[in-house]
C-alpha cells in the first residue's frame, strides 16, 4: 500500500492540484493532510473542495485555529491580516458554510496502524500546535518523542522537508509545504510512503507560478514578502 502525506497548502490551489495529479501518478491509495489548508493565499475554497473530493483525511493546523479566531473578532482579523495578508479577509467572502463546517470538523491528531506499525499525525507536535520541529532544534525535543508508543511521526508546520531518526528506532518526517516552501525551492513538496518496502520518499512537484504571483500582486500589492517564496 502507498500513502501520500501533504501539508501547509495555504490556499495555493494550483500547487495542490499539481500535487494531487502527481500523487495519482504514483498510485497512492490513501492521502493525509497535516493542516494549514488556508491563509496566505487566495483559493482555500477550491483546496477544501479538492481535498473532500479525493477523500483526504485531514488534521487541523494553527491557521485553522486562527481562522475561527478571526470569525469572532474583527480586531484579530486586522492583526492577522498584517501577518498573513488579505487572505484573512478573503476567507470571509469566499468560504461557504460547507467549507467552514469541514474546517470545524478537523481534529488535532490522527493515529492509525499499517501492518502493525503505528503512525502519529499532527500539524506541529503532540504537545502544541504552534511548536516548530526545525531540523536543527535541540536533541531533547526529538528524544521526547521516544516516549510515545508510535514508530512514525508525520508533522508539518515548518514548511521544511525533513527526515529524522529518533534513537534509531523511530522516525519523524515532515513532507514540507505544498503551497509555500521555505527552502531553496519553488516546487510543491509532499511525502510518499510504500508500506511494502517501508520506504519514505520526499517528493517535489513542478507547477506554474504564474497565477499565484498574479494573485499576490492583485490582493497584496503592499505585502510583497508573500512573493519571496516563489522567486
Amino acid at each position: 500500500m502507498k500513502l501520500a502525506f501533504i501539508s501547509d497548502i495555504h490556499g495555493n490551489f494550483d500547487a495542490l492540484k499539481a500535487v494531487m495529479l502527481d500523487i495519482k501518478k504514483n498510485k497512492a491509495e490513501k492521502i493525509f493532510c497535516l493542516g494549514d489548508i488556508i491563509n496566505y493565499y487566495y483559493e482555500p475554497h477550491k483546496c477544501i473542495d479538492l481535498l473532500i473530493k479525493n477523500n483526504v483525511k485531514c488534521v487541523k493546523g494553527n491557521h485553522e485555529n486562527i481562522f475561527f479566531k478571526t470569525l469572532k473578532s474583527k480586531k484579530k482579523a486586522e492583526i492577522y491580516s498584517k501577518m498573513y495578508g488579505n487572505s484573512v479577509f478573503n476567507n470571509f467572502k469566499i468560504l461557504k458554510k460547507r467549507h467552514i463546517l469541514f474546517l470545524k470538523s478537523l481534529n488535532a491528531q490522527l493515529k492509525f496502524s499499517i501492518d502493525k506499525e503505528k503512525f502519529f499525525l499532527t500539524h506541529a507536535s503532540p504537545w502544541s500546535i504552534n511548536f516548530y520541529f526545525y531540523p536543527n532544534i535541540k536533541k531533547k525535543w526529538f528524544d521526547k518523542l521516544a516516549d510515545y508508543n508510535f514508530k512514525y511521526f508525520i508533522f508539518g508546520h515548518t514548511h521544511i522537508p525533513m527526515k529524522k531518526y529518533i534513537k534509531k528506532k523511530k522516525i519523524l518526517i515532515n513532507p514540507g509545504s505544498v503551497g509555500q516552501p521555505r527552502i531553496n525551492s519553488v516546487k510543491a513538496h509532499w511525502l510518499l510512503f510504500d508500506s511494502s518496502s517501508k520506504k519514505f520518499t520526499l517528493k517535489k512537484t513542478d507547477y506554474s507560478l504564474k497565477k499565484i504571483k498574479k494573485q499576490i500582486f492583485k490582493y497584496d500589492s503592499n505585502n510583497m514578502r508573500l512573493l519571496k517564496y516563489f522567486k
